[in-house]
């Protein structure tokens, strides 16, 4: 009987103490740094609202960019986009100092998402950069279209140029009809510090 309660006790110790351990090693986050409560602005306002029901939207030009401006330069460590039609973007952010953009992450959508037509949501953890601006390249949404032209026209985004049409010979370019680029909210975290 006493061999139980000291195997038992010993087993309460160490789970104490693992449970402790596992606080300590957890990651601890900050609050949403991206809200506008926090001085932060957004190129629209839907961006950082804090409502997954609104939806900030872009144009349908060539060049579709959502921008995160910080009120001071910030660390960055983690980043959750809610995605409404993105398809392929660059994640990009202002070098402090230098003032030229930093790609971190290059994002091409999988296909079978069980008949969804965008991911919804991307994850983008293990960050370890300060700034000012976070911006959003827009590449592709899953509402652009892609047609075919003989000769491209001034502005034409061209994705491919290719030779044959229906086993013809027939050179022709792919271009790019763009529509509104839609996220739903971003969020950006850095670590809690210990005082």
């Amino acid at each position: 009987m006493r061999c139980l309660t000291v195997i038992f006790l010993f087993f309460l110790c160490l789970s104490l103490n693992a449970c402790r351990l596992a606080a300590v090693l957890s990651t601890q986050y900050s609050e949403n740094i991206a809200q506008a409560n926090y001085g932060t602005k957004a190129n629209h306002p839907g961006l950082n609202d804090g409502n997954l029901e609104t939806i900030a939207t872009i144009p349908a030009t060539n060049e579709r960019y959502f921008i995160i401006r910080f009120a001071e330069v910030n660390p960055v460590r983690k980043i959750i986009i809610h995605n409404e039609n993105l398809f392929r973007f660059k994640m990009e952010y202002l070098k402090p100092g230098v003032d030229e953009w930093e790609t971190f992450h290059s994002v091409i959508q999988r296909r079978n998402l069980q008949g969804k037509d965008a991911q919804g949501m991307y994850v983008f953890d293990r960050l370890n950069f300060n700034t000012k601006m976070i911006r959003i390249t827009v590449t592709r949404t899953v509402d652009d279209i892609v047609v075919n032209k003989l000769e491209p026209e001034p502005g034409d985004k061209i994705v491919d140029q290719r030779q044959t049409m229906f086993d013809q010979y027939l050179p022709h370019y792919r271009v790019i009809r763009p529509s509104i680029a839609q996220v739903r909210e971003i969020e950006i975290y850095h670590l809690v510090t210990n005082k």
